[in-house]
């Protein structure tokens, strides 16, 4: 009896130290900007997210960038952190905004480094940030749209305050960013003055997004492992992995919205751009499936599709 108690709080306690264990790896890992990213996920990952071969040397769309000179501003967010974006201003003055929001372990030049010579081809400042825990912004802890949204909305009332309370502005996300600025759309402050939203390779939900890359990516089950993640990231992050949840943010939608994805996603697999369209309350929606784009490549791969639907909004809803 005494061998079999022994054996039962034995597995007991191995089962607890594998979940609390399991679980800060998985959400140092996802969460901390300094963690190294573990070979098999990377492995994995890269087969998925920025495949695009490009030449940064002789891309003119990218020389164009590095030959910018950029203007630089900082606000500080509700938990003190500094946070950075850089501006091309457009050619002639203009009231025009696009504000660019990044992915994951990404930033904002880095992100938008092809599509913004668009944006400043059609007469707009585009306006580049670096979220919480990435580029030159402060911080130790990834928000996954959390935190990132609700510092978008911070931005976007230092632009107001900065440019005027009469500027037209564009949001456009990438992955991460697009959860964000799905988030932003849906939040009951948005400015009047955004006037159009692009979500380009975004996820339903923080959660869904992780289970996915559980059980595609490592093959470990979601309990407990999820579950233990989400209570160190509530004491260390702040926020409940169910906050982060684009698809009901795009249910209170009340502007226009663009949403494109690659066919060929399996790092947010290409179902869930269905499932947050079918889920947006806008007036006006559009889709823009791109074949054979994996994760954030749509652009790289047909900017002509692209920018002909960017056109269209740009037409339809910012003034002349």
């Amino acid at each position: 009896m005494k061998k079999a108690t022994k054996v039962i709080l034995g597995t007991t306690a191995a089962a607890a130290a594998f979940s609390f264990g399991g679980g800060y790896v998985i959400f140092n890992e996802v969460m901390n900007r300094n963690a190294p990213i573990f070979p098999l996920i990377s492995a994995k990952a890269s087969k998925s997210m920025q495949n695009v071969q490009l030449d940064e040397t002789v891309d003119p769309r990218i020389q164009w960038l590095n030959e910018q000179e950029y203007q630089e501003y900082e606000i500080i967010n509700s938990r003190n952190f500094r946070l950075k974006a850089h501006m091309i201003p457009a050619a002639e003055p203009s009231k025009k905004f696009v504000f660019c929001s990044h992915g994951y372990r990404c930033h904002g030049r880095r992100e938008f480094r092809l599509m913004a010579k668009f944006w400043h081809d059609n007469g707009f400042n585009v306006f580049m940030i670096d979220h919480q825990a990435h580029g030159d912004s402060d911080g130790k802890y990834i928000g996954f749209g959390y935190h990132e949204s609700l510092d978008g909305l911070l931005w976007l009332k230092f632009m107001l305050e900065k440019f005027g309370d009469d500027i037209e502005i564009v949001l456009h996300g990438v992955s991460m960013g697009s959860a964000t600025v799905m988030m932003m759309t849906g939040a009951h402050d948005l400015p009047a003055n955004v006037k159009f939203t692009v979500a380009d390779c975004g996820y339903t939900s923080c959660t869904a997004e992780f289970e996915h890359c559980l059980k595609d990516y490592i093959h470990l089950p979601n309990f407990p492992l999820l579950y233990t993640a989400d209570l160190f990231n509530r004491t260390l992050n702040g926020f409940d992995f169910n906050d982060v949840a684009p698809i009901e943010s795009v249910g209170r939608a009340k502007i226009p919205m663009l949403f494109v994805h690659g066919d060929a996603d399996d790092f947010v697999p290409t179902y869930m751009v269905h499932q947050v369209y079918s889920a947006c309350s806008s007036d006006y929606k559009d889709l823009l499936l791109v074949k054979g784009a994996g994760h954030a490549e749509s652009y790289a791969k047909d900017p002509d599709s692209y920018n002909e639907k960017l056109s269209e909004f740009i037409d339809k809803f910012i003034t002349k």
